[in-house]
């Protein structure tokens, strides 16, 4: 977890200014995201973007994506810690995917990178937290109860709590130091990352998109001991092209996505229900005859 921080202050000694003045790491941009599993039935999201701009009225809010799967935070933070790097160092990233809120389940904050990473402890930001050059923290009760709205509620922390602290972060009134102690035993990765096991490599489907396309776990990077590799994926055996356009309509391809991960498509189609296959499915990498 002690690790140096971002590459846009490499030129500062890690260990020691970490340490020393950790408040340098993060020059809020006024930016926030919000990425959460409510849909866009009801004023939930609107309703926690009034509270940001009721409390810092200069901030700008972006709405991440509010589709993921409700009640599984693995999603949530598959889509955060690819999307994150596309926004300026200074941004506060919000979640709310949090099936356990009301209960102990605590609230993290990370910074990574120059960015602050807001969230429940259950498994949302695993993969951001185990980076080597995060910083973790669990935010103490002294934080939430000052910044908390007077509001008796246990089902609506994203605005009662998160809400409020992050319009203070990104107004520079809260510092990321200030949030509470680093802490190691955070809720890891809920989801089983890629495994290779006699020469082929298993992952799983993790997320769709609006195209029916499948998304996995596995990175391009994963792929590389692979000279041919050829996806097996509800029933198929599916060959690796570059692009939707390299087969005909109605064919099944795999690819590299724009998010660096292999994709499972069917030109024009729905991979989905073509597959019959969805989030959790089994994706296994074979090598193909070259």
């Amino acid at each position: 977890m002690i690790g140096i921080a971002l590459h846009l202050y490499s030129s500062i000694p890690s260990l020691e200014y970490r340490r020393g003045d950790i408040s340098l790491l993060f020059k809020p941009s006024g930016l926030i995201t919000l990425t959460t599993d409510f849909g866009h039935r009801g004023p939930f999201i609107g309703v926690m973007k009034g509270v940001i701009i009721d409390r810092c009225p200069k901030a700008s809010v972006i709405d991440l994506t509010h589709e993921c799967l409700v009640h599984w935070p693995a999603e949530a933070g598959f889509w955060i810690a690819r999307s994150y790097s596309f926004f300026a160092a200074g941004t506060v990233h919000l979640a709310v995917v949090d099936p356990g809120v009301g209960t102990k389940r605590g609230l993290l904050i990370i910074l990574l990178d120059g960015h602050i990473f807001l969230g429940p402890n259950n498994g949302l930001f695993a993969e951001i937290a185990d980076r080597p050059d995060s910083i973790v923290r669990l935010m103490s009760t002294q934080i939430i109860e000052k910044y908390r709205l007077p509001s008796d509620s246990n089902t609506f922390h994203g605005r009662d709590i998160l809400a409020p602290i992050a319009a203070a972060l990104v107004a520079g009134t809260l510092r990321f130091e200030e949030c509470g102690i680093e802490f190691e035993d955070y809720v890891g990765d809920i989801v089983e990352k890629p495994e290779y096991f006699s020469g082929s490599l298993t992952g799983q489907v993790i997320t769709t998109d609006n195209f029916g396309n499948l998304i996995t776990n596995i990175s391009r990077e994963a792929l590389g001991d692979f000279r041919d590799p050829r996806i097996v994926a509800g029933g198929e055996e599916i060959e690796l092209k570059k692009t939707y356009g390299d087969v005909v309509p109605g064919q099944y391809l795999a690819l590299i996505n724009s998010l660096e991960m292999l994709e499972i498509a069917c030109s024009e189609r729905n991979a989905m229900e073509m597959l019959g296959i969805g989030r959790g499915a089994p994706v296994k990498i074979v090598e193909g005859i070259y």
